[in-house]
């Protein structure tokens, strides 16, 4: 006569665990220290995202008058200009690259690289040019080469009266120095 064996009682099971023969037709079972490994290299990967910086989104600002006569802008001309004033109830005082287009619209950007928040400059060669890991972008702002993973961020901007005022982002810091 034939028997089944019953369940394995000799050895206690521990709380939780699966049965074998009780993972999905399929699936992979794994250990529990490669889920850990698994989970910890996840953890550690956003923690390095969040690090290279993401000003996709910023926090509300307020607007601040540019240390430039509009009259003296050059189309497709970058020019540095300074701002300080209060956005947030904190004292910002800071800078950025303003461009007046061909068409004659305004445009005003972060003076930080998307990539690492590094400064960048206008260069001979007519881009934009971060030396921290070399990324160069164009006079729009776009991405030419080297690891920015987006176009330069932009200030809103308007002229006013013959001034100039840039919306500043109340989370806005000086870049890092590039290397």
């Amino acid at each position: 006569m034939n028997e089944t064996p019953g369940p394995d009682t000799t050895r206690p099971r521990s709380r939780g665990a699966i049965p074998t023969g009780a993972v999905p037709k399929g699936a992979v079972a794994i250990s529990r220290r490669r889920a850990l490994a698994v989970i910890g290299s996840t953890v550690a990967g956003i923690v390095l995202l969040d690090a290279c910086g993401s000003a996709a989104v910023s926090a509300p600002g307020g607007w601040m008058r540019a240390d430039v006569d509009p009259s003296t802008l050059s189309p497709d001309q970058p020019v540095p200009v300074r701002f300080a004033g209060a956005v947030g109830g904190a004292t910002v005082a800071g800078s950025a690259w303003l461009v007046r287009r061909s068409a004659g619209e305004l445009v005003a950007f972060d003076p930080r690289c998307t990539h690492a928040r590094c400064a960048y400059d206008w260069t001979d060669q007519a881009s934009f040019a971060c030396l921290c890991h070399k990324g160069f972008f164009r006079v729009d702002g776009s991405v030419i080469s080297g690891p920015p993973p987006r176009p330069l961020d932009r200030f809103g901007v308007r002229e006013t009266g013959g001034q100039i005022e840039l919306e500043v982002p109340a989370d806005f810091s000086t870049p890092r120095p590039a290397a």
